[in-house]
């Protein structure tokens, strides 16, 4: 299995003017745009995602140096072109069945639900290091050269407008789209070796997952696959799960005939919940906290609604009103 199930017969984006027709912007204005393109992008960091409630989690995690993520951050105007190249260009590719993140119309409920009838086997999930800083403007160009068939002046114009520093940026809205294309244009090895092993392969942008007794056989292939290309596994994100494992796909449980919460999320939000009722809580955070932990079991209920309605429960049990 290739990028997708059909053939370009002819270039997705024909010519400049064609290109000119679809973003509904001059090549002249493009053109401008682009000498300044350095200047059209803010970076900053922005902390990881780090544990919502105070108790020993929270504590553990406060001794601990803060992670940060690059935000590359294009400007309004550059952003407004880039979501035309979304709209009007890339979101008329077909990506294959696999393929969950940043694909319309799938979520992670579905992602996880792919994997539930082999949830008594083996699931092994691996994650691409780095991936949109090591996706090159070599690997754009050939994105919209090579695999979407674009004129060398289009292809190289559509890279100039969807990179930063010699890279995919993040925060533009066409990163995970391109990230997408290009993990689908290399697949191939991966897809032919799963569908041998008999194996359900997903995958959440640089978030790959594959499940069935066979699954620990497709690693190499997978590493030797990204390799090829560039890019590497990222040892400290690997994990199996053996048959009597709980297994997490995208923050979810695989459960007996669907998703579910995971243990450790039932139990953090138990203790939530405890410690409003016991007032732990410092009195100018409850509000904030309140909030937070009913957003949490509203989001739980798009997952498992079973789950959802076991904390509500606790919390009429326990006296704590809910938002």
């Amino acid at each position: 299995m290739t990028m997708t199930d059909i053939a370009l017969t002819t270039p997705l984006v024909g010519s400049l003017r064609d290109l000119e027709f679809r973003l509904g912007v001059k090549r002249a204005d493009l053109n401008e745009l682009l000498k300044s393109r350095s200047s059209m992008y803010q970076p900053f960091l922005r902390p990881k995602k780090q544990h919502p409630y105070p108790g020993k989690l929270r504590r553990l995690n406060a001794s601990k140096p803060i992670k940060y993520r690059r935000i590359d951050n294009p400007s309004k105007q550059l952003k407004e072109i880039q979501r035309r190249i979304l709209k009007k260009i890339l979101s008329c590719i077909d990506l294959p069945p696999y393929m969950f993140g940043a694909v319309s119309g799938k979520t992670l409920v579905a992602h996880a639900t792919a994997h539930v009838k082999n949830q008594t086997s083996t699931l092994v999930r691996m994650d691409i290091s780095s991936y949109y800083p090591n996706v090159t403007c070599h690997h754009v160009y050939f994105v919209w050269q090579v695999v979407l068939g674009c004129p060398p002046p289009v292809a190289r114009m559509l890279t100039e407008l969807t990179t930063f520093e010699w890279h995919l940026p993040q925060g533009a809205p066409t990163s995970s789209a391109i990230a997408n294309i290009l993990l689908a244009s290399i697949y191939a090895p991966v897809c032919l070796a799963s569908e041998k092993a008999g194996l359900t392969i997903t995958t959440w942008v640089d978030d790959l997952i594959f499940s069935g007794p066979a699954a620990r056989e497709i690693m190499e292939t997978v590493r030797a696959t990204l390799a090829a290309a560039g890019f590497k596994v990222a040892p400290e994100k690997r994990e199996i799960f053996g048959p009597r494992s709980e297994k997490l796909v995208t923050g979810q449980r695989i459960g007996r005939t669907s998703p579910r919460a995971s243990h450790q999320k039932m139990s953090e939000l138990r203790a939530a919940i405890h410690r409003l009722a016991i007032g732990t809580v410092d009195a100018a955070d409850i509000e904030k906290y309140r909030q937070n932990l009913s957003a949490r079991i509203a989001h739980l209920s798009t997952i498992h609604e079973g789950d959802a309605a076991k904390l509500k429960y606790l919390a009429v049990k326990s006296g704590v009103v809910l938002k």
